[in-house]
């Protein structure tokens, strides 16, 4: 009587397909971060060995259970450990932006587009764009500057990854400071996966668009009319998908705020009317102020906080 040898088709399963990543490596098919997860999963071998020898006779499909079990836990692990490390700020990459303009500039276009990078904008010396950019290794700052025949110029700074499928150990959040020449009237455009902090309280700002997908957005608006709009001219929409947005306004400058939003703002009453119908927030002294600004504000998932500093 011959007896037949019983087999596991899941170990031919696993040495196809460890063949098949090495080919594929071999072929560059795999970039290096992915190859990399999968070295630092291999461990989970002995988790499938194990629970495939206790489960392969006593529970019906043991193998295949074995298998699942396995894979969750290394998803699992992997999801803890790329979350934890992207919280974290990295700081392996420095990278100084500095940009002469010229003193007869009319108008700064700036356009900002990050990713997981926190973004600080604040007023600085005349003459001239200082900044830094702190990142992970595979992260960096494309920056272009243009100056057009008007007499205007764009700065762009985009932030781009080496790798679509970044690292471990280059995983981190980074941080864009970035300093703008006073007396140059600007129009700023940021676009960013992270929250932004704002102060143009000493600046010449003719018009804003912030667009946060995640993190709080804080912005100081200054005590100035812009030039190349209406009066009545919308000057931009402001958008924290994922977070709060505080806005400071000086007690000079009254603002229209059409708000979108599920909750209620917080607000001063005494300075500003909340117009239920409509979603707006309006000074009160903005049928006689002498600045008057309208600007969009949406934050679908936060609260809205509008404080008026010294009034």
């Amino acid at each position: 009587m011959t007896l037949r040898r019983k087999t596991n088709p899941l170990w031919g399963l696993i040495v196809f397909a460890v063949a098949l990543i090495l080919l594929a490596r071999a072929l560059g098919v795999i970039p290096d971060a992915l190859y990399d997860l999968i070295v630092r999963a291999a461990p989970a071998l002995l988790i499938l060995a194990g629970a495939a020898f206790i489960l392969q006779e006593r529970v019906p499909l043991g193998s295949l259970i074995a298998l699942v079990v396995s894979l969750a836990i290394v998803g699992g692990i992997a999801y803890v450990a790329y979350s934890t490390r992207s919280n974290q700020v990295s700081e392996e990459t420095r990278q100084p932006i500095s940009q002469a303009v010229t003193p007869d500039l009319t108008l700064l276009r700036v356009r900002i587009g990050t990713l997981a990078t926190a973004v600080d904008i604040i007023s600085g010396a005349a003459g001239s764009i200082t900044g830094e950019f702190v990142g992970s290794a595979d992260n960096r700052i494309d920056v272009n500057y243009e100056q057009l025949p008007d007499n205007s110029a764009t700065l762009t700074l985009s932030e781009s990854e080496a790798d679509a499928f970044p690292r471990l150990e280059t995983l981190g959040r980074g941080r864009l400071s970035l300093s703008l020449p006073v007396g140059v009237p600007l129009d700023i455009e940021y676009v960013g996966a992270e929250g932004v902090v704002l102060n143009m309280s000493d600046t010449r700002l003719e018009r804003l668009n912030v667009t946060a997908g995640s993190g709080d957005v804080v912005i100081t608006l200054p005590e100035y009319d812009p030039l190349y709009s209406q009066d009545d001219e919308l000057l931009g929409t402001l958008t924290a998908q994922q977070g709060d947005l505080a806005i400071f306004i000086p007690a000079s400058v009254a603002a229209r705020l059409e708000l979108d939003s599920t909750g209620r703002p917080q607000y001063d009453p005494d300075l500003y009317n909340y117009l239920i119908d409509g979603d707006v927030l309006e000074s009160r002294q903005i049928a006689v102020a002498a600045i008057t600004v309208r600007y969009a504000i949406v934050v679908p998932n936060g609260q809205i906080r509008l404080e008026v500093p010294g009034a």
